[in-house]
């Protein structure tokens, strides 16, 4: 007996999901069963205080200005924290706020020293995102002075490179640095140990690889990532720096290129043990590894070599999520029994969750959701009875390249007899090197809702997939990439759920992609939705920040190259706008420094020169994305009129 087609909960709204305004930045206490966080309070980001055994947030900063990053002191009694590009801290109880590090001099990711008396920074003051060490507010020590002076920072690395991120050593004499220091060879990166006395310097890991995420055990070997077989590996390597122990293996990458927080390996505190990320699907597992048993065989008498030797000792280890999703690691409790982890989902925003260790914890644990960010009014909405359900394809490219994504359709669109058949919007994600996870985007249930088939897709570029395919993309911008999703968006329409319509989506590169997808295959698509792409890249290089500068001169080389000039030119949709057949909307800020407004003014331009069909609007007090709560909602809303009205063909209200 068929199934009756279930209705859409009228609570699926865009006011509705802009209201979703999850914890972010989670940090463990050192010692006690608290985190600190940010959240929103007062229409900004404010610092907060949440235990882990039950409660309600505390906020500790009261700021005009959104604070981030915060950081747990040693003694676990105070927080560092950045607002407004300055370093501030605050007593744990809200009292005694210092300015550590001022404008102009700006800094960010601040992070004490084990003993408390200095905190390490970066900065570009000098032009460079170099590593700087200044001494912290003494605690609670008589009266502060009415105009205390603040210390001098003092610079640890030199000018001239970049530093991406760094990680104090057990015994605070040490720092591992990760930055890219092979300028011949953009594709590694490097880890570094500093000698803090002295500022020396020697690179231990990543000469022929891309090697990040550093983090110490407390024997001073190092745990980190690298892609030195072609998918990120967790690699330990030894104190002496004579072994390099690859502890996972497989064709699945258990890192990310940037080696962000939340998808590093992390050691118990006992460093018997490691948590760390596994990609597949989509998804995103933590997995529990054993590290007391990682010794390297014992070597033979002589001389030891000059390059590491590499050891494999990979097993099997124990996935702790207890459901599918996208999962990063927050930190250990003190006791290596429990993962402070955040989770999400496609029908379930970000939250706090403890995961039991399985062997450490006590018998019978459960994972506990310590925060709920889910309204109730969403909840409902989203129940498994009337969400769009993802599911995974795989698409064989022009080339013969595999091509992965996630489908969402509306459940009436069974295809099958008695099915509704509707159009496909093609997700062109940002980055390149990124990936669309299966997280929490309820706009795509909300397209679902309004009829729509949503297709994610992981072209080639992507991360997730192994090196050889994140590098695929190489002098292949606006081409190959753009030609997935034109293969993807072929297969959708010939589907039988499908009616053979079509629209493309995205931001930033996904934007980018919009354009390039636009002018490819101009006569596949009903409608466009850019969200500030680039559309001249050699421009973009030119104009936008030193970050992505760096991404496109990895990928594209230098445009100056004249070797370079055609790639570039066909990778730039602005010079091809009269092959548009489809209308655009085009959404930017004017403020964004990373593909700066003349990439749409450029745009805008050439379709007035073409007379094409289009609408722009521009965000004065935005960047690169949607920050205010009112922004997002005009930019939702924008782009589900615009594809309702060209792609359902439904009247413009």
């Amino acid at each position: 007996m068929p199934t009756a087609p279930v209705t859409p909960s009228p609570n699926l709204t865009i006011e509705a999901i802009v209201a979703v305004e999850t914890p972010r930045e989670f940090r463990l206490h050192p010692r006690d069963r608290t985190v600190a966080c940010t959240a929103e309070a007062a229409g900004t980001r404010q610092l907060f205080t949440l235990s882990l055994r039950g409660g309600a947030l505390t906020q500790i900063t009261a700021s005009e200005k959104p604070v981030s990053d915060p950081q747990w002191s040693p003694d676990g009694r105070r927080l560092a924290f950045v607002r407004d590009e300055e370093i501030w801290v605050i007593e744990v109880d809200g009292s005694r706020l210092s300015r550590v590090v001022a404008k102009p001099g700006r800094g960010r990711e601040p992070r004490w020293s084990p003993d408390g008396h200095r905190i390490a920074f970066l900065s570009r003051r000098r032009g460079w995102t170099q590593l700087w060490l200044i001494d912290a507010p003494v605690p609670r020590r008589g009266r502060p002075a009415n105009e205390p002076k603040s210390p001098r920072p003092l610079a640890l690395t030199e000018s001239g490179i970049d530093i991406d991120a760094f990680e104090w050593s057990p015994d605070g004499a040490r720092m591992a640095v990760m930055s890219q220091r092979q300028r011949d060879d953009l594709e590694t990166s490097q880890i570094s140990i500093v000698d803090i006395a002295t500022r020396a310097s020697r690179i231990v890991a990543g000469e022929r690889s891309r090697d990040v995420g550093a983090r110490w055990l407390s024997d001073g070997s190092l745990l980190f990532m690298s892609d030195a077989d072609g998918w990120f590996q967790v690699v330990r390597l030894t104190a002496d720096g004579h072994d390099r122990i690859v502890l996972t293996a497989g064709e699945r990458e258990h890192g990310e290129p940037g080696g962000t927080v939340g998808n590093v390996a992390l050691p118990s505190p006992d460093g018997s043990r490691f948590v760390h990320i596994e990609v597949h699907d989509g998804l995103q597992d933590l997995i529990v590894g054993e590290l007391a048993a990682t010794q390297p065989p014992k070597r033979g008498r002589g001389r030891p070599p000059k390059r590491p030797r590499t050891v494999s000792a990979a097993a099997a280890g124990s996935r702790i999520n207890p459901w599918d999703g996208v999962w990063r690691s927050v930190g250990w409790l003190a006791d290596g029994a429990w993962v402070a982890a955040i989770g999400e989902r496609e029908t379930a925003p970000q939250d706090l969750w403890l995961l039991p260790v399985p062997g450490v914890a006590p018998e019978g644990s459960r994972p506990r959701q310590v925060t709920d960010s889910m309204p109730a009014v969403l909840r409902d909405a989203l129940a498994p009875a009337r969400a769009a359900a993802g599911e995974r394809v795989a698409v064989t490219a022009r080339d013969g390249l595999r091509i992965e994504g996630t489908l969402f359709r509306p459940q009436v669109a069974t295809g099958k007899r008695g099915g509704k058949r509707v159009p496909t919007v093609i997700w062109a994600h940002g980055g390149p090197t990124a990936q669309s996870f299966r997280m929490f985007l309820p706009f795509k249930q909300l397209l679902a809702a309004q009829g729509f088939a949503v297709l994610d897709v992981d072209f080639r570029g992507s991360t997730g997939y192994g090196r050889a395919f994140r590098q695929a993309n190489h002098d292949e911008w606006g081409h190959a990439d753009v030609q997935d999703l034109v293969d993807a968006a072929r297969w959708a329409a010939t589907q039988p759920w499908s009616d053979g319509r079509s629209a493309v989506y995205g931001g930033s590169y996904g934007g980018y992609m919009v354009l390039c997808a636009l002018v490819e295959e101009p006569a596949m698509w009903r409608a466009g939705v850019d969200l500030f792409g680039d559309s001249e890249i050699a421009e973009s290089y030119r104009h936008g920040d030193r970050v992505g500068r760096l991404d496109l001169h990895r990928m594209m080389g230098s445009p100056e190259d004249p070797a370079r000039t055609d790639v570039y030119r066909r990778g730039s949709p602005v010079y091809r706008a009269e092959r548009i057949e489809a209308p655009l909307l085009i959404l930017h800020g004017r403020k964004d420094k990373r593909v700066v407004p003349l990439m749409t003014e450029r745009m805008v331009e050439a379709l007035e020169i073409e007379d094409k069909t289009y609408e722009v609007h521009w965000y004065d007090e935005e960047a690169h994305g949607w920050e205010r709560r009112e922004n997002r909602r005009d930019a939702f809303e924008r782009a589900l009129a615009f594809l309702k009205t060209h792609v359902l063909d439904e009247p413009a209200e």
